[in-house]
């Protein structure tokens, strides 16, 4: 019985593992590409935004220089307040005049309309 060697791959066709390796690569180098460009576009905006702060701060400052200084007023604890009781007015009716009741005639005798 002879026994068979297995087959060795040719130099032409990469192994199953030397693509998987080659693949892994390609996605890190895009990955890096990635984070160079995220990385570029941060330091410009941070670079935008310094300068923003900056303005408004000189801006700030020229406000507070044309602002008289104010002086600074202790605070004291605050006072009770005094509740003032209200006096309660007693209010007394007037007697009812009487008025003398006029008399109503009555009619004893209704018309009819036709």
């Amino acid at each position: 019985m002879d026994k068979k060697t297995p087959a060795a791959p040719s130099t032409d066709q990469p192994s199953l593992f030397d693509q998987a390796g080659e693949f892994l690569s390609g996605i890190g180098h895009k990955i890096s590409d990635a984070k160079d460009s995220v990385a570029g576009f941060v330091a410009d905006e941070v670079a935008v935004v310094k300068k923003a702060a900056k303005t408004i701060a000189k801006k700030v400052k020229k406000e507070v220089k044309k602002s008289p200084a104010k002086k600074t007023v202790k605070k004291s604890a605050p006072r009770k307040k005094v509740v003032k009781k209200t006096v309660k007015k007693v209010v007394r009716k007037a007697p009812a005049k009487k008025v003398a009741k006029k008399a109503v005639k009555k009619s004893a005798s209704k018309k009819k309309k036709k």
